[in-house]
Formats: C-alpha cells, structure tokens, sequence
C-alpha cells in the first residue's frame, strides 16, 4: 500500500511537473508573439496605418515598397542626414527641387550637400520644403539661402505644396534600396563607374526612391 501511495504520488508530481512546463513554454511562446507584433508595429519598414492616406501601407508584409503620404515623406526628409539616407524623387512633370552648377536636381544627399548640423539640415530642408529661406531667424533673404548652401530651390512651388497637389492625383509609391557610399558603381544616381574600394572599408547607404503613379 505504501508503494502504491508512493507511486501515486510521484505520478501527481510528474504529471503537476509536465502542467507547469507546458504553461511556461505557452508563456514564452505568446510572449514572443507579441514582442514580434509591437516590434513589426513600430519598425518604420512595417509600420501600416490601414485605409489612412496620410500614412503608408503595404500589399504584404514581404513588400518593400509601399505608397505613402506627405505625412509620411516629409519626417523620412528630417531624419535624412542622421541616418545617413540618400531620397530620390522621380517627379513626373518637370519639377525639380534646386539648380546647382545649372544642373536641376531632384534627389536630396545632405552628406553629398556638406551638410554638417542637425540644424543645417533643417535649415536647408525648410527653404526645400516651406520656401522658409531665413536659415538662422534673423532675417535673412533667398539670396542669403542661395549662397550659403550655394543652389537655388525651386522657388515656383515648395515640395510641401508640391506633393499636397499630386496627392490628389497620383499614388506616391516609396521603395527601399542600399548601396555603399564607396562604390558609386552600384549607386542608381551615379554612371561615373565606380570607386575602387575594398569591402571591408565599405559603408552602406540606404536609398528611398519616390515615384508618382496614375
């Protein structure tokens, strides 16, 4: 009898053992499942606002590109210079958003531009943006914009206005991309054929490239 009770009770304890470790490993398990949810929810590449223009969304989870709103450019732009990003915008009509050395351009590389300061960034960025040319509040003019960041901005229409009018027409479809900042070959901007650099000394730069779909 007193084995029997015995075995009884290290049966109980082994199967009370098994319970506890199958709820722990449910834990763990849905745990992981939610951190991978708010993870997926706040990494900007998978961010989707369902049904909101103002925010980009995706086909899938898989896509790397995305259409998106002004809402969703325009803080890309700022955070353009600290995180080392090139934007490239491939305007359908003729727009352009600065000359320099006669050329007009439409991509934004703060780095390419000597951009140094978080507050030269938004400097130059407002005057591309809002037409905002008083780079330090202390009333200064276009012309002052002009020569300190030497180009002259698209002064028919700031790119904030500019995309508030296409959004109305065309989906703003963002993609993803990389290449190395020394190897200009493999840069979708650059035809001069590339640096001779080795890999290992090689930094990688992200590229957004914005299109204007029907």
């Amino acid at each position: 009898m007193e084995n029997a009770a015995d075995a009884l009770k290290m049966a109980g304890s082994l199967l009370l053992f098994i319970l506890a470790l199958s709820l722990a490993i449910l834990a763990f398990s849905q745990a992981r499942e939610t951190i991978d949810v708010v993870l997926k929810n706040t990494d900007r590449e998978y961010l989707t606002i369902e049904g909101d223009s103002r925010f980009y969304y995706l086909a899938n989870s898989n896509d790397t590109k995305r259409y998106v709103g002004k809402e969703t450019i325009i803080p890309t732009l700022y955070r353009a210079y600290k995180e080392s990003y090139k934007i490239i915008f491939e305007f359908p009509d003729g727009y352009y958003l600065y000359e320099k050395n006669g050329e007009q351009v439409s991509k934004i590389d703060l780095l390419e531009q000597s951009i140094h300061s978080d507050l030269a960034s938004r400097q130059f960025l407002d005057g591309l943006l809002y037409k905002d040319y008083d780079y330090n509040d202390t009333g200064k003019s276009l012309s002052d914009f002009q020569t300190y960041f030497n180009i002259k901005p698209n002064t028919s229409m700031g790119l904030y206005d500019y995309l508030t009018s296409r959004e109305k027409n065309y989906n703003i479809e963002e993609s993803l991309g990389t290449y190395y900042i020394e190897d200009l070959a493999s840069d979708p901007t650059d035809t001069s054929g590339g640096a001779s650099v080795e890999e290992i000394n090689k930094k990688e730069k992200r590229v957004i490239t914005y299109r204007f779909i029907k």
